[in-house]
């Protein structure tokens, strides 16, 4: 299978659904920068763009994908047995949770305002609507915060490939251009729209075109806002229930590791050998985060190889990738429940440590 399908059932939805957020989210900036040319410029892209966003298939696969995305990052983040990882997916999580804080609002005063109370929510319309308030800093942070966590997370999947490396520094420079233009689209519609709407005569045409929400509308979706946030921080809160509660059962039971050329750990049974080196700061290689597809993770177990569970479909085909041997195993999909010596192939800088016949190749 190829390196960027690697992984369990789970791990591919996760990237799948990201995928299809990443390419909406795109397309969503690139029609704002729009805004930089002309009005007319920026409702024809969110004519075209809408095709797509506003049918029923297009709606159920953005609305699917987020919620998967969602809701596997939320999961995952329940089952970890540590919160001590690399710096780049503590910033990826941050954004993350972050996120439907800012984006809830939006969701709410466009697309529910427009299928519950009819609001014409084109550009124009969000924009005066938030210009110089503190909610437009928010959308504005909510760009650079979503674009943030989907450039992380993409550079993450498609490091493994030599043709990104090569690439790198231009998907930087067009990494940091997208949002860049983004906000100047918004800057310059932004000023022209709010220009017309103090005119008294233009605003009124504008809120007629726009359907303007009235008191009631608006207080009824900052209702709606304020329950969706209740909502999110209740799952927020559910995840950290089920992390704490699994961490104070693991604690009842632990289990010794000694690293050949490193230390001797003791840590709670159930956690992988790549979240017991990360808690106890056991330097451990682990390009792809501890997701069972890059085999940077992997190591040689010379003693307790015999009593770990035999590899998952998704360690056994990463092993067999790089031609391992039964002796080397992944960091990240092993659960030690007794006493074992591990053999780190990989240095934290990447190289290889101590030659040794079981390293495979990769």
């Amino acid at each position: 299978m190829n390196v960027l399908w690697r992984g369990s059932w789970a791990t591919r939805l996760r990237i799948a659904s990201g995928l299809v957020l990443f390419t909406y989210v795109l397309f969503h900036f690139l029609n704002i920068g729009l805004g930089l040319f002309s009005p007319e410029w920026l409702e024809w892209g969110q004519d075209w763009r809408q095709v797509i966003t506003r049918n029923v298939l297009g709606e159920l696969l953005i609305y699917a994908a987020l919620l998967t995305h969602a809701g596997l990052a939320m999961y995952k983040l329940a089952l970890r047995r540590t919160l001590r990882m690399p710096i780049w997916e503590a910033i990826q999580i941050s954004f993350g949770l972050l996120i439907p804080l800012l984006l809830i609002a939006h969701f709410v005063h466009t697309r529910l305002a427009h299928q519950i109370h009819a609001v014409n929510d084109e550009m124009s319309y969000i924009m005066v609507l938030i210009w110089g308030t503190q909610s437009g800093w928010n959308q504005a942070l909510l760009l650079l915060l979503v674009w943030g966590h989907g450039c992380i997370g993409l550079h993450f999947w498609l490091r493994l490939k030599p043709w990104w490396r090569s690439a790198l520094p231009y998907m930087i420079a067009i990494a940091a251009l997208i949002p860049a233009f983004a906000l100047a689209g918004f800057l310059t519609e932004g000023r022209r729209i709010r220009a017309e709407f103090t005119d008294d005569q233009t605003r009124a045409d504008l809120m007629r075109d726009f359907n303007w929400p009235s008191f009631d509308a608006f207080v009824h979706l900052n209702f709606i806002t304020d329950v969706l946030l209740a909502v999110f921080w209740g799952l927020l809160a559910l995840t950290a229930l089920v992390y704490l509660g699994r961490k104070m059962i693991a604690r009842r039971k632990s289990v010794m590791v000694r690293y050949v050329d490193g230390p001797e750990v003791i840590s709670p049974k159930g956690m992988t050998l790549l979240e017991m080196s990360r808690v106890n700061g056991v330097p451990h290689t682990a390009l792809c985060g501890g997701r069972g597809r890059c085999t940077t993770c992997r190591v040689i177990v010379e003693e307790g190889a015999d009593l770990l569970h035999p590899p998952s479909e998704t360690e056994a085909r990463s092993l067999r990738s790089v031609n391992a041997p039964p002796g080397a195993r992944l960091a990240c999909q092993i659960r030690p429940t007794h006493a074992s010596t591990v053999f780190r192939v990989f240095r934290p800088d990447g190289k290889r440590g101590r030659a040794h016949s079981s390293q495979g190749q990769e």
